[in-house]
């Protein structure tokens, strides 16, 4: 059975990814100490390593949360509709969009481009698990993965560079509209 960390250790660590995230978007990630976390977490160093090994672990550690988040079923939603390679995606854009100077970091400083990759891999377990193992037009799935989540980063970039003042649920809509055809297309 495995328990849940107790209240304190839960605002603890949350305490200590949320100062990872504001840090990650005033210098980037690489820049990033774990004098700097803890100073700006306002834990000793001993709480830091009780938690983490280091701040990867941590990353990591926010990543969990956010893969928890956006591979939420919909709730009240029938099965099949819950089997929707798509469905991350409106979850994902409200977040980012609560996290738009951390995205726009992410998504334009080159120095942050090992944190875009766990989130290209995030995506893509999730979408992963919505597939069907094998595609019937025979195109591969993992080609089918990538072309889903290379589509809905560059709709989420276009967002946050060209078009801010949109909605979540906007670029969802735009994401869904260009990226359907290409989902049918691989499935006859």
């Amino acid at each position: 059975m495995v328990t849940k960390p107790d209240r304190r250790v839960r605002r603890t660590q949350q305490a200590l990814q949320r100062a990872l995230l504001q840090l990650m978007a005033e210098k980037g990630y690489e820049s990033v100490t774990i004098q700097d976390i803890i100073d700006s977490a306002d834990v000793g160093r001993s709480t830091f390593y009780n938690h983490y090994s280091n701040k990867d672990e941590l990353l990591k550690d926010g990543f969990a949360d956010l893969r928890s988040l956006i591979g939420q079923p919909a709730p009240n939603a029938t099965a099949a509709a819950n089997r929707d390679p798509l469905r991350f995606s409106l979850p994902f854009l409200r977040h980012i969009h609560e996290q738009r100077n951390l995205a726009r970091a992410i998504f334009t400083q080159s120095g942050l481009r090992s944190v875009l990759r766990h989130i290209e891999e995030l995506l893509a377990d999730v979408v992963r698990d919505e597939l069907p193992s094998t595609t019937p037009g025979g195109v591969p799935r993992e080609a089918v993965v990538r072309f889903i989540v290379s589509s809905h980063l560059a709709c989420l970039e276009w967002w946050l560079a060209e078009s801010p003042q949109s909605t979540p649920e906007e670029i969802d809509e735009i994401f869904r509209t260009l990226s359907r055809p290409g989902i049918e297309a691989a499935g006859r």
